[in-house]
């Protein structure tokens, strides 16, 4: 991890991922979304998805950039983890504690980041250390005791190959920017844009974003609007104005 590129200022929103593109399939919308309502938004991506089948790192660099730039987010950093080996439980503790002191580091008031049931074992993993570094970042004697500790107020899941089993917490409506959650997957051309519909089920690889289009679709259609996108909260959510159940 670049430490020098990571910039002081707070943000409002850490989306994490396992790989370049996670963000943008399991979250797009809602993080075009902050974006556009003046949240500063910082994506961490944990590996470079140097073991995906198809494109180069750099291609996937380069497509990462340009996904950032259309979904408005002020920074995107990438960790440089080993892809395929985030669970190495060698590695674990170095890693929670990295993350954590990226949650210190920019004091979000949300966390985004992937959960199972899901057929990549690194989405899973990424999840997992997330939560770990939450919970640790809040701790006054863990880690680097130069950084404050920082407990974000909200740690959201979100979802990739896992499907729609109805029990999300809620969903985010994200009509009005879903076309921006599809021009930024489109920047993803190495991974999801280039090979025959013939050559990918040979591969047994699902069309990811076809796949969650429908899902957000779906969701949109039982709360009555085009797209949404489901997270999953761990316990109650407060409210305050009654006006916001129906709103």
């Amino acid at each position: 991890m670049e430490d020098h590129m990571i910039q002081r200022l707070p943000a409002d929103v850490l989306a994490i991922g396992a790989h370049p593109d996670d963000v943008e399939l399991g979250a797009g919308g809602a993080v075009a979304l902050a974006a556009s309502q003046g949240l500063q938004v910082v994506i961490v991506d944990l590996t470079e998805g140097e073991m995906a089948s198809r494109g180069t790192v750099a291609e996937r660099r380069a497509e990462a950039k340009q996904a950032a730039a259309i979904l408005g987010v002020r920074e995107r950093i990438n960790c440089r983890w080993e892809d395929g080996g985030l669970g190495d439980p060698a590695q674990w503790q170095k890693r929670v504690e990295e993350l954590a002191h990226l949650v210190r580091r920019f004091r979000p008031r949300l966390v985004l980041a992937p959960e199972g049931p899901d057929r990549h074992p690194d989405h899973e993993a990424a999840g997992r250390l997330a939560r770990e570094a939450v919970f640790y970042s809040g701790l006054q004697k863990y880690g680097d005791p130069d950084l404050a500790p920082w407990r974000p107020r909200r740690f959201l899941a979100y979802r990739i190959n896992g499907s729609f089993d109805g029990a999300a917490s809620f969903g985010v409506d994200v009509s009005a920017l879903y076309d921006r959650k599809r021009a930024a997957l489109a920047a993803y051309r190495s991974q999801f844009f280039r090979e025959q519909p013939e050559a990918r089920q040979a591969l047994h690889i699902p069309d990811l974003p076809a796949l969650l289009e429908a899902r957000d679709r779906y969701l949109g259609g039982l709360l009555g609007v085009a797209f949404a996108e489901p997270f999953y909260g761990e316990g109650p959510i407060r409210i305050g104005r009654m006006d916001a159940l129906w709103e």
